[in-house]
């Protein structure tokens, strides 16, 4: 079974590290398999928002965008999806930042059009639609609700947590679901369990 610290600490206090959390839990009976963190490898990503869309000069498919980053001056990004309109808000990844798989995204040009980085998509984040169903798949993901310019992206997306996976043997039913777990670990931590 899986289990997002973050929903942990909805019911208990706990204040741990991964490793930790994982050797405790495991000592105490329940078995931990592993643990991921869900932002591993992104690092530098903000959230944008789309000042400006222009065609580019010499690209009948791309898109030349004026981007509010939360820095003194908007930064221009050369896109090729056709999701976006001026306003949207979405995961911009500045100069010098890294995606999953270890992507660093650079400064550079495109077609003559110099881009300062990159809008992203769900895929390029690594999500899917399951993760985000308001998300087209195929284009640039665009949040559906308001979020700050310039907050860090792993942040406004959720993706801080560490996602702890238990092996839950037959004679623990009750560790079968997210609040059994919770109290589990609350016990574990010697902390107060908060029953919703």
């Amino acid at each position: 079974m899986r289990l997002p610290l973050n929903w942990v600490r909805d019911y208990a206090d706990i204040v741990t590290t991964p490793h930790e959390y994982a050797e405790k839990m495991t000592m105490s009976g329940s078995k931990v398999e592993g643990y991921t963190c869900e932002a591993d490898g992104i690092k530098n990503v903000v959230i944008g928002k789309i000042l400006k869309l222009e065609r580019h000069p010499d690209s009948d498919h791309l898109w030349v965008c004026t981007v509010d980053v939360g820095q003194e001056v908007p930064l221009t990004i050369v896109t090729g999806a056709q999701n976006l309109k001026e306003g949207d808000l979405c995961p911009t990844a500045l100069d010098g930042s890294t995606l999953p798989g270890g992507v660093k995204i650079r400064r550079g040009k495109l077609r003559g059009v110099e881009s300062c980085g990159m809008l992203c998509s769900l895929g390029e984040l690594g999500l899917t639609t399951h993760d985000f169903p308001f998300a087209v798949e195929d284009g640039i993901m665009v949040l559906d609700e308001e979020v700050p310019v310039g907050t860090d992206a792993v942040k406004a997306l959720g993706m801080d947590d560490v996602s702890v996976e238990f092996e839950i043997t037959p004679n623990r039913p009750d560790c079968l679901s997210i609040r059994g777990l919770a109290r589990e670990s609350a016990a574990t931590y010697g902390v107060p369990f908060r029953d919703h």
